[in-house]
């Protein structure tokens, strides 16, 4: 494919670099140092120029173009780079990665030709609001062709007598995935679980918050009273999230401008406090010792990082860091802090996801992008209802489907029924060949 990439910030630069493995991609930025550092490290096309003005578009009018992706930190820009791609440039699709979430809810995006919009901010906080329905695990992540969830949640029950993963597995739930001292396998038979492993559960709702319970001996039953560090446009959207789940909220924040502006957008339904004070007699004077959650959301991951591990020496069981930097994933996990993907990882990933999925076909990643999912329904009208499909046998590969609720074992030829969905957790180096059998069935 040929891809246009608007920006070449954090997630303009992740985004050139994988695409770039596979297909020809162009990036346009008027920063010329950071064109200049994408280069030296991928071979790519760099544009240098305001993607604000149509003559910078000029150059490419004579080429078709598969993907625009427009991925800077301003809204309006990016809304307006899209309009002047559809005067200058023929772009079969367009992405676009936007921050108000008053356009996640409106039709603009359709109205503006956008085939495609993600919006991290909004992402992130529902990463977090999950954590309320599963508050033992680590990460939770919803389908669009199934009620069935993947959660990943910390192995902390020393006395359990499952020794075995596969003996965690049932019609209803089945584990996909572990990740142990920075590595992450996919389950092989007889593979046993250890203290601190943190393994991925795919499956129905009641069926994992079970087996969580029984795994994790450490983090709270139950959440209901929540401690945000930092009133900064995350912070919000994390409370704003929050705030319909009969829970108590408070927000701390130093800058006295982010608290007003905080409790004007949250309508006084979260204690706003400015810790002008020295930072730990928060803990006892505002109670935040006694809070089920906190969740660090500073763009700095150190920070985060140091605010978690403030907390918890004061006791709260809970504690989770915004994760921006995926070098440091791997230390929030040995320390015991819950890893959310930052908005701009979330932007990432997200855009990923929508240029490998399709109406029929649906790609996620876990476990930090090294593990892929693929799943494909089997819609009315499907040429492939009646049809015997043979398994995909690979190493580090996990194939299942899913008929009437129930998880089953794709391991031999089966004929296809309508609603039949095909799920397969695999290690993302296997991408390509798994999306060309999946596409291909």
């Amino acid at each position: 494919m040929d891809v246009i990439i608007a920006g070449a910030g954090r997630v303009g630069f992740r985004l050139a670099k994988t695409l770039s493995l596979k297909h020809n991609v162009t990036v346009i930025d008027k920063n010329a140092n950071a064109l200049e550092k994408l280069q030296e490290t991928i071979d790519i096309l760099t544009i240098c120029g305001d993607i604000e003005n149509p003559e910078t578009f000029k150059v490419l009018s004579d080429n078709s173009f598969d993907i625009f992706i427009a991925v800077t930190d301003n809204d309006e820009i990016n809304i307006l780079s899209t309009l002047i791609t559809d005067d200058i440039i023929n772009v079969k699709r367009k992405i676009i990665r936007l921050r108000n979430r008053y356009f996640a809810k409106s039709s603009i995006a359709n109205k503006l030709g956008i085939d495609d919009a993600v919006f991290p901010f909004a992402s992130t906080a529902h990463s977090v609001k999950s954590l309320l329905e599963f508050p033992k695990a680590n990460n939770v992540k919803d389908f669009i062709f199934t009620k069935f969830k993947l959660i990943s949640v910390q192995i902390t029950n020393s006395k359990s007598d499952v020794e075995y993963l596969e003996l965690l597995n049932s019609k209803k739930a089945v584990v996909v995935g572990y990740e142990r001292e920075k590595s992450f396998f996919i389950p092989r038979k007889r593979d046993t679980i250890k203290q601190n492993d943190l393994i991925y559960i795919f499956g129905e709702t009641d069926t994992i918050k079970e087996l969580c319970s029984s795994l994790d001996t450490q983090n709270p039953k139950e959440l209901k009273k929540i401690a945000i560090f930092g009133a900064g446009i995350l912070g919000i959207e994390i409370a704003k999230a929050l705030l319909n789940n009969k829970v108590e909220i408070k927000i701390i924040e130093k800058d006295p401008k982010l608290c007003k502006k905080a409790s004007e957008q949250l309508q006084d339904k979260a204690m706003v406090i400015n810790s002008k004070y020295i930072e730990d007699s928060i803990y006892e004077e505002e109670k935040i010792k006694n809070a089920d959650m906190i969740i660090a959301t500073s763009n700095e991951d150190e920070e985060n990082i140091i605010k978690c591990l403030e907390a918890k020496e004061y006791g709260v069981k809970k504690t989770v860091a915004i994760n921006n930097n995926i070098e440091l994933y791997y230390l929030m996990h040995k320390l015991g802090i819950v890893a959310v993907r930052g908005p701009k990882s979330n932007a990432y990933y997200s855009i990923l996801e929508k240029i490998g999925s399709s109406s029929i076909i649906a790609e996620k990643h876990y476990c930090g992008g090294r593990g892929t999912i693929f799943m494909r329904k089997i819609f009315p009208n499907s040429p492939l209802i009646g049809k015997s499909v043979k398994p995909l046998k690979l190493d580090d590969t996990l194939s299942f489907y899913i008929r009437e609720e129930v998880i089953f074992d794709f391991y031999d030829k089966i004929t296809l029924k309508e609603g039949d969905v095909i799920v397969v957790f695999i290690k993302s180096y296997l991408e390509e060949k798994v999306k060309d059998w999946i596409y291909n069935l």
